[in-house]
């Protein structure tokens, strides 16, 4: 799916949910979250020429595919944190969207502790 067509997906259901939420606020929240689900969903099939490619390059450039597995999870974590915030926040749950946001950045430091483990050891290595 081109940036043309998801675009033109997103304005289509805006003006649907601008439409809709006098009527029925809860049917436009959910047209809303269907229609980002589906834009998302559209888009999957894209994944495994992006993995291709960046596995090629971090191969190239001697990176290891623990490395790669790391930045691939912590990606995927944002990418579904910032959704699920968007969709509360749309619900008028903006508490609930800061709690989730903030467990986001938490699981994403989780994550990527192995990454800052390697990281002090290099700048050790340097140091001696």
């Amino acid at each position: 799916m081109s940036i043309i067509a998801v675009c033109g997906a997103a304005i289509v259901t805006a003006v649907l949910v601008v439409l809709l939420r006098s009527q029925s606020p809860h049917s436009a929240m959910l047209l809303s979250i269907a229609s980002g689900i589906i834009i998302i969903l559209s888009l999957i099939r894209n994944i495994p020429d992006i993995l291709s490619s960046v596995n090629s390059i971090l191969t190239a450039g001697g990176i290891d595919n623990a490395d790669l597995l790391m930045l691939f999870k912590v990606m995927g974590i944002c990418f579904v944190t910032e959704f699920t915030c968007d969709c509360v926040t749309e619900a008028g749950l903006m508490s609930l969207s800061t709690n989730i946001s903030f467990a986001g950045k938490i699981l994403v430091l989780i994550t990527a502790l192995p990454l800052f483990n390697k990281i002090i050891g290099v700048i050790q290595a340097l140091g001696e």
